[in-house]
């Protein structure tokens, strides 16, 4: 039976959420014993190589979140300020269009080890102000209905 890489998955995602994000005490011999039984005897050394180090790496705890500056403080909460965007189509438009430029001012400003982290703040306001402008498809309910439509 060949490994179920699906479900291995989903199961380390799982074990790794209680492990490591839970913030309750969580048996890590019980979680890796439970990821290896699903391991096939007869699974590829391939498969038995990355799931095996996966297994293993679940001890490893991640490593701190990253200190942030003052700048990436506030170009998150221009970020919280204009999504969801308000208003009209256009009024939701121009909501993120200046949510974006604000961000990338401040990542302007910024230590080059933060500036791309900051302008990446910008990538889903970008996306949606793209799909505002031009739907790929007719919708008729929209994620954020605008008060024009």
């Amino acid at each position: 039976m060949p490994l179920d890489i699906p479900a291995f998955n989903v199961a380390f995602n799982r074990a790794y959420d209680r492990v490591h994000r839970s913030g309750k005490p969580t048996d890590l011999a019980s979680e890796q014993e439970k990821l290896r039984a699903l391991i096939p005897d007869d699974a590829s050394d391939h498969d038995r190589t990355w799931t095996t180090q996966l297994v293993d790496d679940l001890a490893v705890p991640p490593p701190p979140p990253p200190e942030r500056s003052e700048l990436y403080r506030e170009a998150e909460r221009i970020h919280i300020a204009v999504y969801p965007p308000k208003g009209t189509s256009e009024e939701q438009i121009a909501m993120l269009e200046d949510g974006r430029r604000r961000i990338w001012d401040i990542a302007d400003r910024a230590d080059k080890d933060e500036e791309w982290a900051i302008r990446v703040l910008t990538e889903d306001l970008e996306s949606l102000e793209n799909w505002l402008r031009n739907p790929p498809f007719p919708l008729t309910d929209t994620p954020f209905p605008s008060a024009d439509g």
